[in-house]
């Protein structure tokens, strides 16, 4: 609030007292229309996060280990699975949004023991890379052995290419290949990367939390 000291200023003191009053309202104004558009760009892109996260789903979405076998040869131990791969509608909207997914097929080689845990002798976790270019309408898969890269006319298609997967790798130096051992495989959605606002959505929707759970069998000689 302003005053105006004496009367024989009243001309000058009104006319800087209304430009002084003018001037913070400008200001006021260029606050509210700066946090105004900050706040719009911030609903904006959580808004597009949620409207997908929160689409009505019209198929339930399952990622799978439905079965594997593992042995050892040479210091090698060899896997075979088969997996179930359906990512559902939410996700494959995002997908086709061009958003790029990574599912992960993690695998832990455990040394049995007589206590009520396993000891874990080594860990290794294969990215599958999903991607879809409106362009060639064709949706692409980067392999995580061998980095190749292969085109799909279809998600089912590519999905079903995943379906039955073998691995390899060397036990660890050191290991007895004699001691009892078995094989943990888990598939699941990466949600790690997954864009910011759409990150937050997936904690919070069970459609985003696509996850097989730790499956778990015997490695054979």
């Amino acid at each position: 609030m302003l005053l105006c000291k004496s009367a024989e200023d009243l001309g000058l003191s009104l006319q800087s007292c209304a430009l002084t009053t003018s001037d913070s309202r400008h200001d006021h104004s260029l606050v509210i229309q700066t946090k105004s558009k900050w706040h719009q760009w911030v609903m904006n892109r959580l808004g597009a996060a949620l409207i997908i996260a929160l689409l009505p789903a019209s198929a339930s979405a399952d990622l799978s280990v439905l079965s594997g076998r593992s042995h050892t040869a040479a210091g090698m131990v060899k896997t075979q699975m088969t997996l179930l791969l359906d990512l559902g509608p939410e996700p494959a909207k995002a997908l086709v949004n061009g958003i790029p997914l990574t599912i992960n097929l993690n695998v832990s080689l455990v040394k049995e023991s007589a206590w009520t845990w396993d000891i874990s002798t080594a860990k290794w976790q294969y990215p599958f890379r999903i991607q879809y270019h409106a362009l060639s309408n064709r949706y692409t898969l980067l392999q995580p052995v061998g980095k190749e890269f292969q085109a799909f006319t279809s998600l089912y298609e590519m999905l079903s290419s995943i379906r039955q997967v073998t691995l390899q790798e060397q036990i660890p130096a050191g290991e007895n290949h004699t001691d009892p051992m078995s094989i943990q495989v888990r598939l699941e959605l990466d949600k790690s990367m997954l864009p910011g606002p759409l990150k937050l959505a997936a904690l919070f929707f069970p459609s985003w939390q696509l996850d097989s759970g730790w499956q778990q069998w015997q490695v054979t000689r």
